[in-house]
Parts: C-alpha cells; sequence; structure tokens
C-alpha cells in the first residue's frame, strides 16, 4: 500500500479517498478516560489502542482512525477525571463513525478497543453491521491480550496483575515513560464492602462454594485508590515484551482478517 502515512486523521479528504480505493482493514482505536491509579494518566486506555494500532497498522494493510476516546467507565466515576459515557450515547457514535467509514469506501473494520466497559457496545455495533451491511467485524483488545500473554513474566500472576498494576505499569514504562510517574506508584487490593469479600469488580465470595457469586459494586468501594494489584515490579524490559507480542498478535490477526474478507462480496465497495 504506498500511502505517505496509515494514520487516516493526518491524511488530506483526496488522500483518505485514494486509501479507500486500495480496499485496506480499518482499524478504529478506542478506549476512555477513566483512573488507572495514581501513577498512570487517565488517558491510558486510549493512549495504548492507538499505540498498537499505529504499529500494526504499519506491518499491515490496514489504516488507522483517530480514536473514539470517551468510553463506558461508570464504575470509576467517583475518581476525579474519570468521564463515563452511556451504552446507548457510545453504540449511536459508533453507528454513526462506522456508516461515515462505509460511505467513504471502507468495508473492512476491526475495532482495537482497549477497554472492557466498551465490549458490549462493540459486539452490539458488530451485529448491526453485520445484519446491516453484511459485515464480520473484529475486535482487539490489547490489555486483555497482555494479561493472557504475559504470564510467564512473573512469578506470582495473582499478586501481580490488576487494574493499575501488571502489565499495564510496564507496558506504560515502555510506551510512555514520561506519563508514569513512578514515584506516585501504589499497590492494592480488593478489601471488604459491606460484609461482602470481594474477588473481583462484581464477583464475591460465598460461604462454603467453589464458585463466585455476583455483586456490582463501585470501583471506589472495593479498591480505594483504584489499584487492584502490585505494579512495584514492573520494568521497561517487561513492557518491551508486551509490545512485541501484543503487537505481534494483533499483526497475525490482521493478516488472517485480510486473507479471509479481502474477496468477500461484502467487503466490495459500491
Amino acid at each position: 500500500m504506498s500511502l505517505r502515512t496509515k494514520e487516516l486523521g493526518r491524511l488530506s479528504f483526496s488522500e483518505v479517498g485514494e486509501a479507500a480505493e486500495q480496499k485496506p482493514i480499518l482499524l478504529i482505536p478506542m478506549g476512555t478516560v477513566e483512573q488507572h491509579g495514581p501513577h498512570m494518566p487517565v488517558n491510558a486506555d486510549n493512549m495504548v489502542a492507538e499505540f498498537v494500532a499505529s504499529r500494526a497498522a504499519e506491518q499491515t494493510n490496514a489504516v488507522w482512525a483517530p480514536g473514539v476516546n470517551y468510553g463506558c467507565s461508570d464504575i470509576f466515576r467517583n475518581f476525579p477525571g474519570t468521564i463515563s459515557i452511556g451504552h446507548d450515547t457510545l453504540a449511536k457514535l459508533l453507528e454513526e463513525i462506522c456508516e461515515g467509514y462505509i460511505q467513504s469506501g471502507f468495508r473492512r473494520i476491526i475495532f482495537v478497543n482497549n477497554h472492557g466497559g466498551n465490549e458490549i457496545v462493540v459486539e452490539r455495533m458488530a451485529r448491526i453491521l453485520r445484519k446491516r451491511h453484511g459485515m464480520l467485524v473484529g475486535s482487539i483488545y490489547p490489555w486483555q491480550l497482555g494479561y493472557a500473554l504475559m504470564q510467564d513474566q512473573y512469578d506470582d500472576v495473582a499478586k501481580a496483575y490488576g487494574h493499575g498494576a501488571e502489565p499495564e505499569t510496564s507496558a506504560m514504562l515502555a510506551m510512555f515513560p514520561e506519563d508514569t510517574t513512578w514515584e506516585r506508584l501504589e499497590t492494592g487490593t480488593f478489601h471488604d464492602f459491606q460484609g461482602w469479600q470481594p474477588t473481583g469488580y462484581a464477583k464475591v465470595k460465598i460461604a462454603g462454594q467453589s464458585v463466585p457469586g455476583t455483586i456490582y459494586f463501585e470501583s471506589d468501594d472495593i479498591a480505594a485508590n483504584g489499584v487492584t494489584g502490585d505494579g512495584s515490579g514492573a520494568t521497561k524490559e517487561r513492557g518491551d515484551v508486551w509490545i512485541e507480542r501484543v503487537v505481534g498478535f494483533a499483526v497475525a490477526f490482521i493478516n488472517q482478517f485480510d486473507e479471509t474478507t479481502r474477496d468477500q462480496p461484502w467487503a466490495q465497495a459500491d
């Protein structure tokens, strides 16, 4: 693909049209604005989504769009700087964005969604586009991939892993060291709330049972500093491994998506 840049937001309208004619895959980064502990920026989800999208696009037949930066983060709403929008609002926004890109000639879409609270809306959008246009839509979740792909890097995954902990902190040290304030780092664990012993944001221990129950907490009910793990072992070197593995998976996924969708009838521009 011959383009001045893979970043659509830096292209003129005529260049975007020329890009669409080459039938690339369109990556749409998504995140939210929410707390990630005292040491990480509230824009971390978006920063990482765009980083992964840009790195993956450079190695594949893909371009990446300006990000969808606000998402569904109601669980963190009591922390300063967290800005949450509702599912219906996000769904309508995504619908308008996707229809706009389809009108511009992009028919193959992968969301690079880096926030769990958006997942239900991403799936909803994918099913709308399938019903309306016959499209198969993909999704890549960088933070979730990191949790799955980095377990061999830690002696005690259960202790290290968590929101605002690992492997997020290592990844941020590698990608955005200037925005990761190490001296503010705090560890954290879930604490009891109103007699419940949480094991997750919506999971609790049930006496005499081997599986958890479900209670819907707000984050500050059970994790006062917003952190749910021990990030004190974070290093840039671990973050470099995170980048290699997560971007590597994204590249493999995009390449397979490219191979399996390029000749499908729905992938051809009208």
